[in-house]
């Protein structure tokens, strides 16, 4: 699969099976935690419950919605047009910002994270990872524990749009290579519309997203964290439309 290293999710597999949760942030202390950390908490039993059983795919994609929501952000209620009729998803977004190596560390490339989900226990996903140009570079239809990356035909776009305020992030182990950047709370501006190939085991092929602002966090990952591994450029296998 493309997407995040394995080798870097298989690390996050050994820390998501032994690691706890710390409420950290900055700002009133007192003030009651956003909705989102609940959701997050229930995301990453979720995503440990995959990786327990060896669902690799599951876990790795659980890892985006996790990271987000645990940052304080919460998903929006989206309607998404699929297969030609209107359904409800929780949609979310990340601008992963790589930071360079060396004495003077810098923020450099970037990509956007798109996710959209439904079911309280994560019964569908549909991930992106689209870089600026826009161009997409990875994506992935996860259906219960089944995925499906192949697609005849997509356009995407993405773009970051406001960026505002300081994050209170839940320290998750299973999203810990992302949880360990810089944040902020965003929006970004996203839209796609993909037709995955056929598959017999899953229901759905066709997922629009209308162009709209997305909540979102922007995270400056730091490069002793191997945050620029997450900045790549792998090709897409099929046509670009």
């Amino acid at each position: 699969m493309r997407g995040v290293p394995r080798a870097l999710v298989a690390l996050g597999i050994g820390a998501a099976l032994s690691g706890a949760a710390v409420l950290t942030g900055c700002g009133n202390s007192t003030a009651p935690p956003p909705p989102s950390l609940s959701e997050a908490l229930h995301l990453d039993t979720l995503a440990q419950q995959a990786a327990a059983a060896g669902e690799f795919d599951r876990f790795r994609l659980l890892l985006y919605p996790v990271a987000v929501l645990a940052q304080g952000v919460d998903a929006a209620s989206v309607s998404l047009t699929v297969d030609g009729a209107t359904q409800t998803y929780q949609v979310a977004a990340a601008d992963l910002v790589g930071t360079t190596a060396g004495p003077m560390p810098t923020p450099s490339d970037s990509v956007f994270v798109v996710v959209a989900w439904t079911g309280d226990n994560v019964s569908q996903l549909v991930y992106t990872l689209i870089d600026p140009s826009p161009s997409l570079i990875d994506v992935a239809l996860l259906n219960d524990t089944l995925t499906n990356s192949g697609l005849t035909a997509h356009s995407v776009s993405a773009s970051l749009g406001t960026v505002d305020g300081v994050c209170t992030t839940l320290k998750l182990a299973t999203a810990a290579s992302l949880l360990q950047g810089k944040c902020q709370r965003a929006t970004v501006t996203a839209a796609f519309d993909l037709t995955f190939a056929p598959d017999s085991a899953i229901p759905n092929s066709h997922f629009v997203l209308s162009s709209q602002a997305v909540p979102a966090v922007r995270l400056v990952l730091p490069a002793s964290n191997g945050g620029q591994d997450f900045i790549f450029r792998p090709s897409l296998a099929g046509p670009t439309p």
